[in-house]
């Protein structure tokens, strides 16, 4: 799913919010951001998502085709996460809260889905 396409699903989900696209784009990256570091880096899955990601591509302009970073079947996440931030933002807590949760199944289903296809990453334990 491209940035464009996430930030048109969650408009047809929320129309006529006057949200700003540079504000959904921020969302874009900071929910990449938290999947990238709650999700990715912690699996042994090399450079294959190293050039996806609005949290990758954020500082140099996040265009309309930008690829996201949960793969196809994952990528209604997106339109979720973004509607309970347009929903917060509102003061529409209880619809807010119905969309965190459809979001963080499907943030499950992703993580499980890496765990299956990809190792964990070797932790170094320390001690003191």
């Amino acid at each position: 799913m491209t940035a464009g396409q996430a930030i048109e699903m969650a408009d047809a989900m929320r129309p006529n919010n006057s949200f700003d696209v540079q504000l959904k784009q921020l969302w874009l990256r900071q929910v990449d951001a938290a999947l990238r570091k709650s999700i990715l880096d912690r699996a042994e899955c090399g450079d294959e998502f190293d050039a996806v990601g609005a949290d990758v591509w954020f500082e140099e302009g996040l265009e309309t085709e930008t690829e996201l970073l949960a793969p196809a079947a994952f990528e209604s996440l997106y339109s979720h996460w973004l509607c309970a931030q347009i929903d917060f933002a509102l003061g529409e807590a209880n619809r807010a809260v119905n969309e965190m949760q459809l979001y963080s199944e499907r943030v499950q289903e992703f993580g499980a889905w890496m765990r299956r296809q990809y190792p964990p990453k070797e932790t170094k334990q320390f001690r003191y």
